[in-house]
């Protein structure tokens, strides 16, 4: 074979070769100048945070803002109104590379503040635009741009109320009805005293303008600092209706409680198998179960009685326990000793009613039953809802017999009387709370008082 034949057949050797590896090669790139294009052509996500169908006077917005593939290069937040444009908040990032991926941040997070006074703003219509841009190569260079608008209404009026009746005397224990009403539909309502918030409840009966909320004062309040009725709408506008009571003076009795060793040699192992924590002498145990465990057995009433059914299950005076007698009032200023020695303080929130032995509790009034277990120095307790924000509590049952959930009528019964808990002798103790505060039981008990201050204000 001669040298040009030769030639020929490496000729066309390499260019098989050539081909061979260019083919391949020319897919490659195709592939990748397919997923590049794919790639740059997806846009920034913006996320809005926070609800802005409806805006009051003041509101912060939070803005998420999204691009994983090239990054983000400039983001810009306007406030349109009325033909006018306000920009609130913008950035520009520098590219960090020209790279497709990762040239920007691929997340930003944005918080911008809505406030109506200083930027001038007027109730009625607005919009919300946020403008995001990427490092895309796309767009001749200028990126990829995701442009969304939020239209909203700005409400920067507060809800008017007006004030119907409250009471004119409440006493430190006491309770009391507020009614009011209100000017638009309320996402809030109700009356806040000396800090202590009690929600209201419609009085459809009254009209669907009507509210009412029942309140009480705790045991110790020296003096009324703030009263009102508040009210909030939908954007977040408060309003407030001042008011005033007169406080009357109580004198509350004060008691001597004797700690014995043999009351403590009773009640201790009680208490140990629910609080093993518990540690030192029967009487350092005793002071914990009195003032640890007593505080945060309150404090678990008062989230349990924070929120009741609105409408009204109860009806009439509240009963008092049968052929009972009382052993201690409410508000009774306990002061406790130990072999001659002081050791403790507290405050008695109920009236300790005595019978017969494993006498049976009737329910108050009529409501369901929310709580029915064994609690610390209350020991077997059932709490009852009556709507509208009272509530009644029995404890120190040797036996409970309804559960949560249980709807009771009033007289049904709720158990046996006992001695579970810190109760030296069978007895009950009976309480009454308002919106998780411990109110003074006679004015419930006593039909009089309840029809003039509470359900001749209700019809």
């Amino acid at each position: 074979m001669g040298r040009q034949s030769l030639g020929r057949i490496r000729s066309r050797r390499s260019k098989r070769s050539f081909i061979f590896y260019l083919v391949p090669l020319v897919l490659l790139l195709a592939a990748a100048a397919v997923l590049i294009f794919l790639h740059e052509r997806e846009m920034p996500q913006i996320n809005l945070l926070t609800d802005v169908s409806l805006i009051g006077s003041r509101q912060e917005i939070s803005i998420e803002i999204i691009d994983t593939r090239s990054g983000i290069s400039h983001t810009e937040v306007l406030l349109r109104q009325s033909g006018r444009e306000t920009k609130l908040a913008g950035h520009d990032f520098e590219r960090k590379g020209y790279l497709v991926f990762s040239a920007g941040p691929d997340r930003v997070d944005e918080k911008v503040l809505l406030d109506s006074s200083l930027l001038h703003l007027e109730d009625g219509r607005a919009e919300l635009v946020i403008v995001a841009r990427d490092f895309s190569f796309w767009n001749f260079l200028r990126g990829n741009e995701t442009r969304r608008v939020f239209p909203f209404v700005l409400d920067t009026t507060p809800p008017k109320i007006i004030r119907q009746s409250s009471p004119q005397y409440i006493k430190p224990g006491g309770s009391g009805l507020v009614i009011y009403k209100i000017t638009e539909p309320p996402k809030r309502h109700g009356v806040s005293i000396n800090g202590n918030f009690h929600p209201g409840f419609p009085l459809a009966e009254k009209g669907e303008t009507f509210f009412g909320a029942m309140v009480g004062l705790p045991w110790n309040t020296k003096k009324i600092d703030a009263a009102y009725v508040l009210a909030e709408d939908g954007a977040g506008n408060i309003g407030k209706a001042l008011f005033g009571m007169i406080l009357r003076k109580v004198k509350f009795k004060h008691d001597r409680i004797n700690v014995s060793d043999g009351f403590l040699s009773l009640k201790i192992p009680e208490f140990s198998q629910f609080y093993p924590e518990m540690s030192g002498s029967s009487l350092d145990k005793y002071l914990f179960v009195n003032n640890n465990v007593r505080q945060a057995n309150n404090k678990k009433f008062k989230e349990v009685c924070s929120l009741s059914v609105p409408e009204r299950l109860w009806d009439g005076a509240f009963l008092r326990m049968a052929k009972s007698s009382n052993r201690a009032g409410f508000a009774d200023q306990r002061t406790y000793f130990y072999q001659r020695k002081k050791i403790d303080e507290q405050v008695h929130l109920g009236i300790d009613l005595a019978s017969v032995r494993h006498a049976d509790i009737q329910a108050a009034n009529s409501g369901k039953v929310i709580f029915a277990e064994y609690i610390g120095i209350y020991g077997n307790t059932v709490i009852i809802d009556h709507g509208q924000g009272v509530f009644s509590l029995y404890s120190h049952l040797s036996q409970i017999k309804v559960v949560k959930d249980d709807m009771v009528k009033k007289g049904d019964v709720l158990g046996s009387s006992g001695t579970s808990g810190m109760a030296g002798g069978d007895h009950l103790h009976f309480s009454i709370l308002i919106n998780g505060i411990f109110v003074d039981p006679l004015e419930w008990w006593d039909g009089s008082w309840l029809e003039i201050n509470i359900l001749s204000y209700l019809r």
